[in-house]
């Protein structure tokens, strides 16, 4: 006898320019998707989200932060960066300022009409001068900008800062 399971559906709306187009995620519950938090003792890994066009720096910072001990998500424009964060609720995004389809800067500012994305830092990761796009970013709802290339000491510092492992825990499970 076939089973049925409910599938879940979210819908998120995405504004480009005047533009309102709406992205769907769906999870099907099934008897091997359904999983009792409660009695399974798995670790705790805070996620983050690289937002990158280039494939080998994306792959580089994924690399670099699962070493550091996150599980990290990745997308190569801004669409796919909007579908994979609301699909996985990442505690950190990443996000390059030229991505495809949608820059960084609209992706940030959809993120944040988002409620669960109302307080997850996001971070701005680019090459371009700081001093004509620093301020563009904090505007648009960034918590922070990190010229490239990168210095991983000072990206794990701002991480421990603005979401400290006892707090993503916390609210994770509360």
């Amino acid at each position: 006898m076939s089973r049925s399971y409910p599938t879940f559906m979210e819908s998120f709306p995405v504004f480009r320019g005047k533009k309102k187009m709406s992205i769907q995620t769906s999870l099907a519950e099934s008897s091997q998707t359904r999983i009792d938090r409660r009695l399974i003792a798995v670790p705790w890994k805070p996620s983050i989200l690289i937002a990158e066009d280039s494939a080998d720096s994306r792959e580089m910072m994924h690399l670099l932060l699962e070493a550091k001990g996150y599980r990290v998500f990745e997308a190569e424009n801004g669409i796919r960066a909007l579908e994979v964060a609301v699909k996985n609720n990442p505690d950190a995004v990443l996000l390059d300022l030229t991505l495809p389809k949608l820059d960084g800067l609209t992706v940030t500012r959809n993120l944040r009409l988002h409620p669960n994305f109302k307080h997850v830092p996001i971070i701005i990761v680019s090459g371009h001068d700081p001093n004509s796009y620093r301020q563009k970013a904090l505007d648009a709802g960034c918590d922070e900008y990190l010229l490239k290339p990168i210095n991983f000491d000072r990206l794990q510092t701002m991480l421990n800062q603005m979401v400290p492992l006892e707090r993503r825990a916390q609210a994770k499970f509360a």
